[in-house]
């Protein structure tokens, strides 16, 4: 999810929602009046000044009249500048970050690195994107896979990864931290249902750790815990050996060089480094749509920010150091948010390590995806954004055409100019300046026509205003990882029709595979 915001403890800032009502309001007063006429200025000075020049209230009204014009005029000048700043801003820092050399660094040096892996149904791709993950060329790292549910087919695919790939270290935790009675009665239970599948004959049961043939009830204490991302990847946080572990979401494909380039970003001031979320070439009309939006909007909103310094972290792919994670309480203190990427993101920057974004982009691969999935998604991230910033309510502001239609109405107003021309030229110019950002983020040939980025281009800038419009006049409900939640302010979420509290996540180790699958088996960390 994209966080942008400055204050993550503040929630939505009165004073920033009166000037972002003001800015819009003010507007929609230029536009009105635009459309009574150019002369109209001019006629209302006029009658002002033969009329009611001797009287004070008629006066201040004038008064009124004329700082509301002038201030308007000036934000939306500010508005255009800025759409325009950012255009620049976007294509030079994405060009510096994705075509510049990664520095060599000596393998000896590069930390040891923990991969959290957390994932909850399969997809067409899933396995392809998994592999990956076992053909990195880096050192030193884990996998540690994080299943949300007891998923046959889903655990299938990683045991069967894990037998082809059995010289990289890895490891596998089954939970499901969303049902609702997760009792000792029933896990009495599960010792018969591993008879019916042998990769079960090594998992634990819920919330015990074996040691010999013995076993010591251990527990989280997860009554606050209602993201199921965070909740997921809890015992494969706690298991993680190295000093930093990357969160890397299930829909991910990794380049073999990845880790290597997000590793050689994290120098000693730095505690975290994120890829900007991308896509890979997909077929179909869908996902060019997909890769429009992440190669052009996003990404020219994203570089910027991430360079003027503003927090602005996506959650897909991050590399963290571990000791700021622990030094806050854990992963299980931003349990109590849906944007737990921004409230890491934030809490890095408060114990004063910088943030850097990787070198190359994060490939977005689910097997899943269509229009309509992509509205949803993106109508989600909007309602988050709100509720980490005020300053999300006038994103429409900042899209081509709104901008296209201030610039030809400010243009008109100030110089005379035509209006539907100015328009025009906004358009064409933005187009080419996303073709161009695309291109850069991207690095090589794009995967469709120039007609097909155009009609693509075109249902991304349309939909736009679908989004706002949902997200604007929609409940404050988002379906997220297959569970409703009601938000509150800061991302806060409550579960809608969740259970009274959330039970001990069901642990399985699975064995390293630098020995083979089948034999040995990791013992759980000491009570957490």
């Amino acid at each position: 999810m994209l966080a942008i915001g400055s204050n993550p403890n503040d929630g939505l800032d009165l004073t920033l929602h009166i000037f972002c009502y003001l800015l819009i309001g003010g507007w929609v007063f230029l536009v009105l009046l635009h459309l009574l006429g150019s002369s109209y200025g001019q006629c209302v000075n006029e009658t002002f000044i033969l009329q009611y020049s001797q009287q004070p209230v008629m006066l201040f009204l004038h008064f009124v009249y004329l700082l509301a014009l002038t201030t308007t005029l000036v934000l939306s000048i500010l508005v255009i500048i800025l759409v325009w700043l950012f255009h620049l801003g976007g294509m030079s820092y994405g060009y510096y970050k994705f075509h510049r050399k990664t520095l060599s660094i000596n393998s000896k040096e590069l930390p040891g690195i923990s991969i959290i892996k957390p994932l909850t149904c399969v997809d067409t791709n899933l396995s392809e994107n998994l592999k990956t993950f076992f053909n990195l060329k880096y050192p030193r790292y884990e996998i540690l896979f994080c299943v949300q549910e007891h998923n046959s087919e889903l655990i299938d695919i990683i045991e069967r990864l894990r037998i082809q790939y059995p010289h990289v270290d890895s490891q596998l935790f089954v939970g499901n931290p969303m049902e609702e009675k997760n009792t000792h009665e029933n896990l009495k239970d599960v010792p018969n249902k591993r008879k019916q599948k042998p990769w079960w004959k090594r998992i634990l049961p819920c919330g015990s750790k074996k040691v010999g043939t013995t076993e010591e009830t251990i527990g989280f204490e997860t009554d606050e815990i209602k993201n199921p991302k965070i909740f997921n990847m809890l015992p494969a946080y706690d298991k993680a050996q190295y000093p930093l572990f990357l969160i890397s979401d299930s829909g991910l494909l990794m380049h073999e060089d990845a880790l290597y380039d997000m590793a050689s970003c994290m120098t000693d001031d730095v505690g975290l480094v994120h890829q900007m979320p991308f896509t890979c070439d997909r077929k179909g009309f869908a996902g060019s749509v997909e890769k429009v939006y992440f190669g052009t909007q996003h990404a020219r909103m994203y570089m910027t920010i991430n360079l003027i310094g503003i927090n602005c972290v996506t959650g897909m792919s991050c590399l963290i150091r571990k000791e700021i994670i622990d030094r806050a309480g854990g992963l299980k203190a931003f349990g109590n948010y849906i944007a737990e990427d921004f409230y890491i993101a934030a809490e890095v920057t408060k114990q004063h390590w910088k943030i850097r974004v990787a070198p190359t982009p994060a490939q977005q691969n689910s097997g899943d995806y269509s229009i309509s999935i992509w509205v949803e998604r993106m109508i989600r991230w909007f309602k988050l954004r709100m509720r980490l910033s005020p300053l999300a309510y006038i994103e429409p502001l900042q899209e081509c055409f709104t901008s296209a239609a201030l610039a030809g109405v400010v243009t008109d107003y100030l110089f005379q100019w035509n209006a539907l021309v100015v328009a025009a030229c906004h358009i064409l110019l933005w187009f080419l300046f996303d073709y161009f950002m695309l291109r850069i983020t991207q690095g090589g040939p794009l995967p469709f026509s120039k007609f097909e980025f155009a009609i693509a281009w075109l249902v991304r800038e349309l939909s736009a205003y679908y989004i706002y419009f949902k997200a604007f006049t929609g409940s404050s409900t988002i379906r997220w990882r297959g569970k409703e939640y009601q938000l509150g302010s800061g991302t806060r979420a409550e579960e809608i029709y969740s259970p009274p509290s959330s039970p001990v996540p069901t642990i399985v180790i699975e064995a390293s595979s630098t020995s083979s699958p089948s034999t040995g088996t990791h013992l759980l960390p000491p009570s957490i």
